[in-house]
């Protein structure tokens, strides 16, 4: 019997975990299956032609908030094509409404709820066997016309979970080159947040330390980019949570990136000290705060103790070498437009690398989503169910959020602008004012809804501080200095390459002579082999004339010195002003 699982992720980078983690299951229970991992953004005729054109027995579905509406679809043609054919779906997007798809889709033959790691091969044996599979735990069926549903399935014991890129022991690594891979060691939350499904599962089930250890050394060997845990709150149990860093600090191997979804409230002074030991680049953390209101940390059932969350944010990220993701969301019941504005300024006052401000999505089976006809919550019917507008906040103003995200995200989360835009911020009487104002002007000017170049960020804030009666040529010097970070000097606007005076070209021949100076500030270099530096200098750095200093702002003439190899930012897709950069002095007469 021939079994397919269909993965349609997001996007190329991604992995499907529960694709693989079924797969692993099926295969050590005898079974033949294969993964077809594909993307929502292919053409339809595409995923339907590599699913049919496999003539399976069997096809199953892991079903997500992006990709539902696709699988619906491919089901139907399906049945046309392999009328022969079992559909199955699972995963969250349909554990929780299993009798309703199955009503809705009359294609589909199985939804299988909750866990599938031993109930998917229990259903291959009964398929295989040719009997009725009621007794499969955890599976929603038609009987006689009617839609039927077994025993709930148990949870999957951690131990017993396959390791899910069996390409990684047999050295096949090729097709895993450049995506993101996901890792689980442990399953469950000891929170009950109300817009999240993690908190139906009640408790906390962790794998066993040594053996998660045991797993991660397969990523390491391979040095493959990065590794997300998607443990719902990896920091639950101290004890694992510190193990499992300490590990990873001791078997670095350079390369791998670590990203973790933390609750910021259980952060342990000594899960800290192990932060602060890693290497920029090893580790990053999620911080999910969602708000800042207690109101509206009540009523979803999240800890009011925000002066407690925001100062451990501030301590990790005190660390100096990780990263830091935290995020908001707007459409929770109490918090209206002010009250989210507080909450974005209390956020990005911490200081984070990246601040996102997601959308309230009502996910089926969540307490919420019961709730929502109580708080007058009101969101869209088409997958991801997102919030249109609350007794709070109205829909005009969750747009304007949204163009304020955008801005925020190709402005600050980018690390772009890492100079010019706390210049422009110092403007203001706070973060959330400056993104609301400069929104309001970029849309003014047409910004949204058209793709960006490469310095139109740059041209709109330099635009926006002239508009503004601000100091708009001392911006523009900062504005270069972030461009030139980037690792180009060709090509820049003219907005964007001021006069400098007769002198500055042989201040910088001289400072590019200068190896004395260029070491004392770029250790790198003291790995050159002496012949070869001034080769490498040549080829790897840029100088540039400043009336000022554009880290510190001190005046006086300088020579900015940025080094264009220096590895990429734990913290960014592009290395920021001054992570790579130091300012020299000019030389007296």
């Amino acid at each position: 019997m021939k079994t397919v699982l269909a993965a349609l992720s997001a996007q190329y980078i991604h992995t499907c975990l529960a694709a693989r983690s079924l797969c692993g299951s099926a295969r050590r229970a005898g079974f033949a299956v294969t993964i077809c991992e594909r993307t929502v953004n292919e053409p339809f005729g595409d995923l339907l032609a590599a699913l049919a054109l496999e003539h399976p027995d069997v096809i199953g579905f892991p079903c997500y908030l992006w990709n539902i509406a696709l699988v619906r679809e491919l089901c139907v043609e399906l049945r046309k094509i392999l009328p022969r054919v079992y559909l199955c779906l699972g995963g969250p997007e349909v554990s929780f409404c299993a009798e309703k798809v199955l009503r809705e889709l009359p294609e589909a033959d199985f939804v299988l709820s909750g866990e599938g790691e031993e109930s998917f091969p229990a259903l291959l044996g009964a398929l295989a066997a040719g009997r009725l599979p009621g007794d499969v735990p955890g599976l929603w069926f038609r009987e006689a016309g009617a839609v039927r549903a077994a025993a709930p399935a148990a949870p999957v014991p951690m131990a017993s979970l396959p390791f899910p890129y069996p390409e990684l022991l047999s050295g096949e690594t090729a097709p895993l080159d450049g995506k993101i891979l996901y890792f689980e060691t442990s399953r469950g939350c000891p929170f009950s947040c109300t817009y999240c499904l993690s908190s139906r599962e009640g408790g906390v089930r962790l794998m066993p330390a040594p053996l998660a250890c045991e797993r991660l050394s397969v990523f390491l060997r391979a040095r493959v980019r990065q590794v997300k845990f998607v443990d719902r709150s990896f920091n639950a149990n101290r004890a694992h949570c510190d193990a499992i860093l300490a590990y990873l600090l001791e078997h670095d191997n350079g390369v791998t990136n670590f990203h973790f979804e933390i609750e910021a409230e259980l952060l342990a002074d000594s899960t800290l000290a192990l932060i602060r030991q890693a290497r920029p680049g090893l580790f990053q953390f999620e911080a999910g705060v969602q708000s800042t209101n207690r109101e509206t940390l009540r009523a979803v059932r999240r800890s009011e103790n925000v002066m407690r969350v925001l100062e451990r944010c501030a301590a990790l990220r005190g660390t100096g070498g990780c990263h830091l993701h935290m995020d908001l969301i707007a459409g929770l019941p109490y918090e209206d437009y002010a009250s989210l504005g507080r909450s974005f300024d209390d956020v990005f006052r911490t200081g984070p690398h990246m601040l996102q401000l997601g959308f309230l999505k009502l996910l089926r089976g969540t307490q919420l989503e019961e709730d929502a006809a109580r708080f007058g919550i009101v969101c869209s019917t088409r997958p991801p169910y997102e919030v249109l507008f609350t007794p709070w906040i109205s829909y005009e103003e969750l747009c304007r959020l949204k163009k304020i995200d955008s801005l925020c995200g190709a402005l600050y989360n980018s690390g772009r602008f890492s100079v010019s835009l706390p210049f422009l911020l110092r403007l203001f009487d706070s973060p959330f004012a400056f993104f609301e104002t400069l929104a309001a002007f970029a849309e003014a000017r047409g910004a949204f809804g058209r793709p960006w170049g490469r310095y139109d960020g740059h041209a709109l804030l330099f635009a926006f501080c002239e508009a503004r009666g601000g100091d708009a040529p001392h911006l523009r010097w900062l504005l270069r200095f972030d461009a030139l970070c980037e690792g180009r000097a060709r090509g820049l606007p003219d907005f964007l390459t001021p006069p400098q005076p007769p002198e500055a070209a042989g201040l910088l021949r001289a400072a590019a002579r200068d190896e004395a100076a260029l070491l004392s500030r770029f250790p790198r270099l003291a790995a050159v082999p002496p012949r070869e530096r001034p080769a490498e200098i040549r080829r790897m750095f840029r100088f540039a004339w400043f009336p000022f200093s554009p880290l510190t702002g001190e005046a006086g003439a300088c020579i900015a010195a940025i080094d264009t190899a220096a590895p990429a930012s734990a913290s960014y897709a592009v290395r920021p002003a001054g992570e790579a950069a130091a300012v020299l002095p000019v030389p007296g007469p």
